[in-house]
């Protein structure tokens, strides 16, 4: 459920919000829609109401129907300004979902590179199993995505090429 809510742009964000390298200033007051739920604005890419979100002290562990928490959403989508966003409030990595995936599991079997490289700077487990077995490197592999296998293998393996 969404709640609409009349702000004052400059109220919002004349305070520094994380938007990747662009502060947004505002000129005028507008009518903003703000999800009222952190997963909602992860699933719907809603920067703005992300950060107002975290700001306000939403939990970064909340949880959808599946266990998947904003940072597995993010993840999954391929989001980099959200995953950083969320990363910088301390989410635990290695969480699971009911599959028994982490974020970084989610992020290797959907191809996103960029976000597989910054959980795995943030201690991401590369060895931890979903409840079929499969490691990061495995579900990368069985999706074609030899870039992500690559990142992930020991440094001693030769390079994968698929």
């Amino acid at each position: 459920m969404k709640i609409i809510v009349t702000l004052l742009i400059t109220t919002i964000l004349s305070m520094p919000v994380y938007t990747g390298n662009v502060n947004i200033m505002a000129q005028s007051s507008q009518k903003m829609e703000v999800s009222n739920n952190i997963i909602d604005a992860v699933n719907n890419i809603d920067i703005v109401s992300l950060n107002i979100l975290l700001a306000g002290g939403a939990d970064i562990e909340t949880t959808d129907e599946n266990g998947n928490t904003p940072l597995m959403l993010a993840s999954k989508i391929g989001n980099l300004r959200m995953v950083r966003i969320i990363m910088a409030h301390g989410p635990d990595v290695d969480r699971r979902n009911t599959m028994s995936e982490t974020a970084l599991m989610i992020a290797a079997e959907h191809g996103q590179t960029e976000i597989v490289a910054i959980l795995m700077q943030n201690g991401a487990s590369t060895f931890a199993q979903n409840q079929s077995g499969f490691t990061p490197a495995e579900l990368a592999k069985r999706n074609g995505h030899s870039q992500i296998v690559n990142l992930l293998r020991d440094p001693n393996e030769t390079p994968l090429s698929i």
